[in-house]
């Protein structure tokens, strides 16, 4: 009776395991390639150029190189290697990504203040709306010259103007730029002195960027803090390991220690970008 009930329990098992096994496979797939489509939108909106081939390179080499180096590295339990590396290989396109987009941005706001003050220069000098957006592409470096070059090609393919701006805040969202856009869309409509407009925004852009630099300078401690902590470990391992080699030889040659190894990667990890998230402020 005991063997007959075992194998029903086998038979029920491996059944089971046949149904939920090509089910979960199915699924990761489907959540991999809607997180990789995702991804691939938000690199194609907000980046350009050589960021743009390097995202796409990085997005699609990642996961296989990381799993490849997990494998290579965890001896005795590559099965959990390869599942770490390609975890990380997700991971770390998204911070890339990330980090491109927001120096992308940094790099348009603070362009943007000069950009103004030649579109309000020619609206002195009796110059369209239009034609102060072409000034600002022939005169201005990148980034802020393609996306308004972005902007003229909208509009002379017969997108509406609104539509092409507030795209354009989409892909840059900045205080800056939204009370550019703003006031652009009400003077349009109502009429307005927008070289008057103009300078009250650059004056307000330039007391909010002090502001930014008053925060900076008093959130640098928490940075430092999240740097000191952050690379201690590391320190810690590289000098034991120079006065003791084989001190962590069970941490690293056992499957148990290797457990260990990634919980303690994953949690220093969580560590350090809690500190950071904490030392850091969010523009709104």
């Amino acid at each position: 009776m005991f063997e007959i009930t075992l194998f029903l329990c086998f038979i029920g098992a491996g059944t089971l395991a046949y149904v939920l096994v090509p089910l979960a496979i199915a699924r990761t797939k489907e959540i991999n390639e809607r997180n990789a489509k995702n991804l691939a939108l938000k690199i194609d909106v907000h980046l350009q150029g050589m960021n743009l081939q390097k995202a796409y390179r990085l997005q699609l080499l990642a996961p296989a190189a990381f799993g490849l180096a997990g494998f290579v590295l965890f001896h005795d339990a590559r099965v959990l290697g390869v599942f770490v590396g390609i975890a990380l290989g997700v991971i770390v396109p998204r911070l890339y990504v990330g980090k491109l987009i927001r120096g992308r941005r940094a790099k348009f706001n603070e362009q943007l203040m000069d950009a103004l003050m030649i579109m309000s220069s020619s609206f002195r000098g009796g110059l369209s709306l239009i034609q102060a957006v072409e000034a600002v592409t022939e005169e201005m470096p990148e980034p802020i010259r393609q996306e308004f070059g972005i902007v003229l090609g909208e509009n002379k393919m017969g997108v509406a103007l609104d539509e092409s701006l507030n795209r354009l805040y989409q892909r840059m969202p900045s205080p800056g730029l939204q009370q550019m856009i703003t006031a652009i869309l009400l003077a349009r409509e109502t009429g307005g002195n927008l070289p008057l407009i103009f300078s009250r925004i650059v004056t307000t852009i330039r007391e909010r960027r002090k502001i930014e630099q008053n925060l900076q300078t008093l959130t640098v401690q928490g940075k430092i803090q999240a740097a000191v902590m952050t690379g201690l470990p590391v320190v810690f391992v590289f000098g034991v390991s120079a006065t003791n080699r084989k001190f962590f030889d069970p941490m690293l040659h056992t499957p148990d220690g290797q457990k260990l190894v990634a919980l303690c990667l994953v949690l220093w990890l969580v560590g350090a970008l809690s500190i950071l998230k904490i030392s850091t402020f969010k523009d709104v």
